[in-house]
C-alpha cells in the first residue's frame, strides 16, 4: 500500500479497540406492563436544544394534507443519524437525555413528523442504523433497546409509520449486535457473552405472519473444542449483518487482527467462511482492519463489503466487490488520500459503479467500483459547515442525484444535516 499519506488520529485505533471491548452502560427499566407504547407527538413535549438545528415539525393528523394547511412548529434537536428511504423519504433521530427523538420526511427534509416512541422506555447510548434501528419503508421500523442484567432486551415495532409502537423481548439474550429486516421478516443477532476476543452468537428470526422470535443457529451450548462448523464460530465479534432475501445473507466479524466473512443460503440455520475474503496480500500489511457490514446493491447478486485499514498511524478504504451473490470476490484499494484526521467520508455505494466519498471536504465520485475517483468543485456551503461541524458522521445517496449527509461538532455536541440534489456537487443545511 505504498504511496498512501492517509493520517489517523492518535485516538483511531484505541477508540477502536475500546469500541470492541468495552461493556455498554445499564439501561435504565422501562415500563412493560402493556404491549404497545404510543408515539410523542406533542409540541410542548418537544426538545430544545441551543444552537441545535431547526426542523420543521407537522402534526401526524395533518401530515399529509396540503402545505397551506399543515399544522406546523420549529424545534432545535441535535440529530446522532439518519437513514434515507427515498429520494424524498427519511428518518432521523437523536437522544434528549434518555429519551428517543425520532423524525420522518417524505418531502426531502422540509418537514418532519415526530414519530418517537414513548419517553418511558430509556435508552443510554445513542441508536446506530443497522445495530439499533431499521426502517425497511416509511410504515415498518424496528428499534432495539439493550437489556442489562435481569432486565429483557426488548424490540420495539411499527406497522404504521410510528403512529403506534408495540414491543417484545427476547429474554437472557445480551446486547444486540446486528440487525437486518425487509417488510415482512427480520433477523436480530444477539451476544450473550463477550470477553476476550471471544463472543456468544444467537440468531433470531422473526416469521411472516408471526409476532413471536425463533432462535435459528447459537454457538454457545457447545463445548468450546466441538462447536459444529455450520455455525458462526465464537471467536471474533460481529460487525454487521445484511440480508437479500428470505435465504442469502452475509456476517461480518472482527477477529483480533484481521476479519471473516460468512454466508447463508438457508434464512441463517447454517453458515460457512467466503473462502479468500480477507485473507489476501494487501490486508497482511494491516496492523489491523475492520469489516463494515455487506451492503446489496439493488438485487441479491450485487454486494459490496468496506474495509478499513490501519497500518502506521495511516488509515486506507479498500472494499469487496462481487456480482454473482458472493460466490466471487474481487479486493479494490481506493486511491483516495486523507490529508488530515477531519472532513472526511468513507466511501459510500449507490450502485456497484457508482460511489461517493469526501477527502478533506471535496466530494469525488466513481463509476468504476472505486479504481478511479474523480473530484467535484469545492461547494461554499459544505466548507462553511464543515468549518463550524468538521465531522462527517454519515454521508448517503439515495439514488445517482439525492444524497444526505450528517456533520457534527468536534465534541459531538451539535450537528447538522445536508442535502445535495446534484448527485454532491452542491449542498444545503435541511
Amino acid at each position: 500500500m505504498k504511496g498512501y499519506t492517509i493520517q489517523l488520529r492518535r485516538w483511531g485505533i484505541l477508540g477502536f479497540m475500546i469500541l470492541m471491548f468495552t461493556a455498554c452502560t445499564p439501561d435504565q427499566e422501562a415500563p412493560e406492563a402493556a404491549d404497545s407504547l404510543p408515539a410523542m407527538t406533542k409540541p410542548e413535549e418537544e426538545e430544545s436544544i441551543k444552537d441545535g438545528q431547526t426542523l420543521t415539525v407537522v402534526t401526524p393528523e395533518t401530515a399529509k394534507n396540503p402545505p397551506e394547511t399543515k399544522n406546523k412548529y420549529q424545534i432545535q434537536t441535535r440529530l446522532t443519524d439518519f437513514h434515507m428511504l427515498d429520494e424524498a423519504t427519511g428518518v432521523a433521530w437523536g437522544l434528549n437525555g434518555t429519551a428517543l427523538r425520532l423524525y420522518i420526511t417524505d418531502d426531502y427534509g422540509e418537514t418532519w413528523v415526530d414519530i418517537s416512541p414513548s419517553s418511558n422506555v430509556k435508552f443510554m447510548d445513542k441508536l446506530v442504523y443497522g445495530t439499533d434501528l431499521v426502517f425497511t419503508d416509511e410504515r415498518h421500523g424496528y428499534i432495539v433497546r439493550n437489556g442489562q442484567g435481569q432486565r429483557d432486551t426488548m424490540i420495539l415495532t411499527t406497522v404504521d409509520g410510528g403512529r403506534e409502537w408495540r414491543f417484545s423481548s427476547l429474554p437472557n439474550t445480551g446486547r444486540v449486535t446486528a440487525l437486518s429486516f425487509d417488510s415482512d421478516q427480520g433477523w436480530v443477532m444477539t451476544a450473550p457473552k463477550s470477553i476476550l476476543g471471544i463472543q456468544e452468537k444467537i440468531l433470531y428470526r422473526l416469521d411472516p405472519q408471526d409476532t413471536a422470535w425463533t432462535e435459528i443457529m447459537q454457538n454457545r451450548n457447545y463445548p468450546a473444542s466441538r462447536v459444529p462448523d455450520f455455525v458462526l464460530p465464537r471467536s471474533g465479534f460481529v460487525t454487521g449483518m445484511s440480508y437479500a432475501n428470505a435465504y442469502t445473507g452475509l456476517v461480518s466479524v472482527k477477529e483480533r487482527r484481521g476479519g471473516a466473512l460468512y454466508i447463508t443460503r438457508d434464512g441463517g440455520e447454517t453458515w460457512s467462511p467466503v473462502d479468500r475474503v480477507f485473507s489476501e496480500e494487501p490486508l497482511t500489511e494491516c496492523e489491523t482492519f475492520y469489516p463494515g457490514s455487506a451492503v446489496f446493491l439493488g438485487n441479491a447478486q450485487k454486494v459490496w463489503v468496506p474495509l478499513q485499514c490501519f497500518m502506521e498511524e495511516q488509515l486506507h478504504d479498500l472494499g469487496y466487490f462481487s456480482e454473482d451473490g458472493g460466490k466471487s470476490w474481487e479486493l479494490i484499494e481506493f486511491p483516495l488520500v486523507r490529508k488530515s484526521s477531519t472532513r472526511n467520508a468513507a466511501p459510500f455505494f449507490y450502485r456497484m459503479n457508482r460511489g461517493y466519498a469526501i477527502m478533506d471536504g471535496i466530494v469525488y465520485v466513481t463509476e468504476d467500483k472505486g479504481q478511479t475517483w474523480e473530484p467535484f468543485e469545492e461547494d461554499e456551503v459544505l466548507a462553511q459547515n464543515l468549518d463550524n461541524y468538521p465531522i462527517i458522521s454519515k454521508l448517503q445517496f439515495a439514488s445517482s442525484e439525492v444524497g444526505w449527509m450528517l456533520v457534527e461538532t468536534l465534541d459531538g455536541s451539535r450537528s447538522r444535516l445536508l442535502l445535495s440534489l446534484d448527485g454532491g456537487k452542491s449542498w444545503k443545511v435541511r
